[in-house]
């Protein structure tokens, strides 16, 4: 774990002068459900990723040294991404029934993974759960009380209004259009197709095998499939990103290099990890 002593050279959003401190914690991945790192300030949400330098690094600041070279990147997430497993596995849906509507504490208890219970404390948090889920409003003893259950079709819709929304923005970062290998040699049909494909992408790697199989049955890309060389798709650089858990190890233990593998590549080797739970299994009461 990280002592008092450690300090990381982090680059994030500029946050008002007297701001409380960000809290750093410990949260499922919504794509592979194993822990990651992110960090809560202010009622935001951010995740919270790793450069990692080829060989050993250090910085200087002023009169010290860290030992530690890596840069850390601080970004805003949206929460959906973070709720829509956890509201998936919490709803208890059955063949029977469409599952649970659950309060907000019931949403995020969870007795092993006890960090789920900053997601309550973000900004609007019942309003960013009423864009994928169906609400439910009663009164109890005169207090207002609203519960919800995670909608299929609410889910799709949104995640699609965000795949749009980066193919608006394609265009204009040329990071990402220089991601498709020979955008401009390709008709005009196919270029269309590829950024939208490539939106597909980046956002299905914030989402489980499950979820981004169902968004994908919603697109076809019918001129790239008659492309005998099929477009090269972006693939968010290996180049040291690294899990939550990864934050936490001591950086000497980098003196042994191993061959670089791709992110893919990265999260397959993890989630075959033996002895990793899966994020359902932190949703389960202790036995009394």
């Amino acid at each position: 774990m990280v002592t008092s002593n450690q300090q990381r050279i982090c680059i994030g959003p500029k946050v008002p002068q007297g701001s409380e401190n960000p809290v750093s914690i410990l949260l499922p991945n919504p794509s592979s459900g194993f822990p990651s790192r992110y960090v809560i300030q202010e009622g935001q949400l951010y995740e919270m990723q790793m450069i990692d330098p080829e060989g050993l690094r250090s910085w200087f600041v002023r009169d010290t040294i860290h030992s530690d070279g890596s840069l850390y990147i601080i970004t805003p997430i949206d929460p959906i991404f973070m709720c829509i497993p956890i509201l998936d596995i919490m709803r208890q849906r059955t063949s029977e029934s469409e599952g649970r509507f659950l309060g907000l504490q019931d949403i995020f208890e969870s007795d092993q993974y006890t960090s789920l219970r900053h997601l309550a404390q973000l900004n609007k948090i019942d309003q960013i759960l009423a864009v994928v889920c169906d609400v439910r409003e009663s009164t109890i003893t005169g207090d207002k009380r609203k519960t919800f259950r995670l909608d299929d079709d609410r889910v799709l819709a949104w995640l699609k209004r965000k795949v749009q929304a980066l193919v608006d923005k394609f265009p204009s970062i040329p990071a990402l259009m220089n991601s498709i290998a020979y955008t401009e040699s390709l008709p005009e049909a196919c270029q269309t197709e590829a950024i939208t494909q490539s939106a597909l992408r980046l956002v299905s790697a914030y989402l489980s095998d499950s979820w981004a199989t169902q968004l994908a049955a919603g697109y076809q890309f019918p001129e790239l499939d008659k492309l005998e060389s099929r477009t090269q798709l972006p693939v968010m650089s290996g180049f040291g990103k690294r899990s939550g858990t990864e934050l936490d190890e001591d950086p000497k233990s980098k003196e042994t290099k191993k061959p670089k593998m791709s992110v893919g590549a990265r999260k397959l080797a993890k989630a075959s990890t033996a002895g990793m739970k899966p994020l359902s299994s932190f949703f389960t009461k202790k036995a009394t």
